[in-house]
């Protein structure tokens, strides 16, 4: 079994996305953050959207405790949110929040909506709109024979695209020699998936975990990485199938008992299905961290 942050063992820790020539300026201060805007990560989009990324830092430990509850991430330091605003029509879309921890390891991306919303006069995407959206060109002649070029921004990687670090880049390519030099071997192909999954790489690695589970079927802690890659894809229904077949295999293993009971809770809100899991979590194990997580769960939605 992988070693996983107690506070969500579903939850792969990625990388950053933040690229280190990120240029953080200050851009507002709002009723709970001081927030700031990456200049480097400014650019028009294909649509014609303005892209930006926003940094929110709590003002304070209270602050950050109720962000912390809100995104339901006991080690929650800070969050970024992508946005494409649209500078024409007034309006932006946000594309991806990162709840961001300790050290600056993200502990979760949260696609958004993909609906634009008004940006409201005064607010924190007024203030970024007014820094990334070109002034309106007045008081053009027809005979301006050099007119203006429109504002280029440098491109910056798409938000779903992982930017792996040489540390992540080297590891995967070891794994990937070791399959080729043992492909019958179970754990080279573990690694494999371990690796991808530490470097997030979802796809990849329920590949790589495909074929372990070829080799060696019922193994419940690769079921279980597994799981918590197809849930990442947004495959909630082949994620739980994982679980549930890893607690089949293992019914006292505690990381199928958590993954399946935050399935049934916070992805299909069955949530007396879900503190029947709990229950059976904190009679095996209720002095963890995770155990008591799993009893605050019980505590809060068992009324």
């Amino acid at each position: 079994m992988r070693a996983m942050p107690a506070v969500a063992l579903l939850l792969t820790v990625m990388t950053h996305p933040t690229p280190a020539t990120a240029q953080w300026v200050r851009l507002a201060r709002s009723e709970h953050y001081e927030v700031a805007l990456d200049t480097a990560s400014v650019r028009l989009t294909t649509s014609g959207r303005h892209a930006v990324w926003l940094k929110f830092t709590p003002l304070g430990e209270s602050r950050r405790r109720l962000a912390a509850a809100k995104y339901n991430k006991k080690g929650y330091r800070l969050h970024l949110e992508y946005y494409e605003i649209d500078c024409g029509d007034n309006n932006a879309v946000n594309g991806l929040t990162e709840i961001i921890g300790p050290g600056g390891k993200s502990l979760e991306r949260i696609t958004g909506s993909g609906s634009p919303e008004i940006i409201i006069p005064g607010s924190v995407l007024d203030s970024a709109a007014q820094q990334i959206c070109p002034l309106p060109q007045e008081n053009q002649t027809d005979d301006d024979d050099t007119p203006d070029e429109p504002a280029t921004f440098e491109p910056r990687d798409d938000p779903s695209r992982n930017g792996m670090t040489a540390e992540a880049r080297q590891r995967v390519a070891a794994a990937l020699r070791r399959t080729e030099a043992e492909p019958a071997d179970h754990a080279t192909w573990l690694e494999l998936g371990n690796a991808y999954y530490d470097a997030d790489m979802p796809r990849q690695a329920i590949e790589a975990y495909n074929r372990s589970l070829a080799l060696k079927p019922d193994d419940p802690d690769v079921l279980n990485d597994q799981g918590a890659m197809f849930r990442q894809t947004g495959d909630v229904t082949q994620a739980l199938k994982n679980f549930e077949k890893a607690l089949a295999i293992a019914p006292y293993n505690l990381e199928s008992l958590y993954n399946t009971g935050y399935i049934y809770a916070f992805d299909l809100h069955d949530i007396g299905r879900a503190l029947q899991i709990w229950q059976r979590y904190v009679k095996l194990d209720n002095s963890s961290d995770t155990a008591r997580q799993v009893q605050s769960f019980i505590e809060r939605y068992g009324h």
